[in-house]
Order: structure tokens, then sequence, then C-alpha cells
């Protein structure tokens, strides 16, 4: 049953105080069927709470001086089920700007899953690689993840930052959770609303209870040596777009 992946596991604990350790069940082995499934729901429900839009208004601003027809290489960092990379695809086609697309997650079965998933019109480069040992092919202009920091502890938090400061040519952008009591409850009853599959319910309370505040992330930005004056943090329905561009 669905439900098998969440029995005799403990339940989601949220502390305001620190973030969690507890495991995510995305986080181990999950059969290819199962894993298919409960991508898709995570990204039906990102969906609903419009989580390409943060990444997709900073695109708009990261580009506003650049030539249209200039051609720019972008990386999506923990790509799972592709949607964000299949949503900035599109955006690219609205404004006629030619770009290329890379998605990297750790998982080999994430992205075969994102590949079966994916039109070969929208034309994205998925790779199953670890992306401290990934070396791209040529600039990276732009470097966005989505839903993936609060996976990290903090000294790999901040190890990340460093790492797209350094490939990003022309900026990053992080988009993920606020740890706070009110996504914590919400997406349990948002589960059974919009009938999630359980693992996306159960994993998505521990990502809120394993997700940074406010001030944590400003922590790890001055630990990375990123000034803050660069950085444009916002704040979006109890989730933060972490923005920087050069």
């Amino acid at each position: 049953t669905m439900t098998a992946l969440t029995d005799n596991r403990p339940a989601p604990v949220f502390e305001r105080s620190r973030r969690s350790a507890q495991t995510e069940i995305l986080d181990g082995p999950v059969s290819t069927a199962d894993l298919a499934g409960i991508l898709r729901d995570l990204a039906r429900f990102n969906g609903v709470m419009q989580g390409h839009r943060p990444v997709l208004r900073w695109l708009d601003r990261a580009v506003k001086n650049i030539p249209r027809e200039q051609p720019l290489t972008l990386l999506d960092i923990g790509c799972g089920y592709g949607d964000l990379l299949r949503a900035i695809r599109d955006w690219a086609r609205r404004r006629g700007r030619p770009l290329r697309l890379i998605g990297i997650d750790l998982s080999g079965q994430v992205i075969d899953v994102a590949r079966s998933v994916t039109s070969i019109a929208d034309d994205i480069d998925y790779r199953a690689a670890d992306i401290f040992a990934f070396t791209p092919h040529g600039p990276i202009d732009f470097v966005v993840t989505s839903l993936v920091t609060h996976h990290l502890p903090d000294e790999m938090i901040v190890r990340f930052l460093c790492w797209m400061e350094s490939k990003a040519a022309r900026g990053w952008m992080i988009y993920d959770l606020q740890r706070s009591v009110v996504p914590f409850y919400f997406i349990a009853v948002a589960g059974l609303l919009l009938r999630l599959h359980p693992v996306v319910t159960y994993d998505g309370r521990i990502s809120v209870a394993r997700s940074l505040t406010r001030r944590e992330w400003e922590s790890r930005l001055n630990d990375a040596g990123i000034p803050h004056g660069v950085v444009d943090l916002r704040w979006f329905m109890f989730r933060f777009a972490i923005g920087r561009l050069k």
C-alpha cells in the first residue's frame, strides 16, 4: 500500500529553536514505481504552492540587461522530477531566449524518472552526479536550486554556497522552505485535500523542520564569505528566495 513506506517510522517533530536531524524517506532507497508517484505528487504540490514563480521572476531580473539573442547556460542542482527545468524551458520559449539547460541530481534513479517525463523537444541535459565532483563543459551563467538545501547539514550548505558563488558567472538562486510551525501543520492538511502520496506529506513535514530561518541563512551566507549587501533574500509564502546577481 502507499502508506507502507511511512509505517513504523517516527512521527515528524518540529522544533522552533533548531533544525531537525530526522531523515526523510526519499533520503533512502525507494522503488522506482513508488519514486515516480512520489516525485509527481511533490511537483504537483509545488505547483499548487506556485513554487516556480519566484525562480522565474528572479530569472526575469537576471536577464533584463542581457541581449535576447545571447545564448545562456543554466544549471539546476537537485533537479528531481525536472518540473522546474521544464517551467524554465517554457519561460525561455516565451521570451525567445536560447537557453542551454542542465539538470543534476545525486540519484541516477531520480534522473531516469525525470528523463521519462520530459519531452525530447524540451532539450534538457539530465545528469546523475555529485555536484562537488561535477565539472561543467564551458561556463555556467546561472545556477538554481529548489527545495534542496534543507537536506544538507550547515557546513555543507556553506560549501554549497561557495561552489555556486565560484561557478555561476552571472548569478545563482536558492529557493527553499522556511522553518515555521505554519507550513509544518499546513502540509498535513494539504496532503489530505490534494490526496498527495503519504511520503510527500511525511517528508514535507520533516523538510520544514530541517529548513533554515532567515537568521540562519544570513549566518550561512556570512560563513561562506558572501557580502550581506549582494544577496537578495525574499520571503514568499513561508519559503525563501535567495538570489545573487553579479
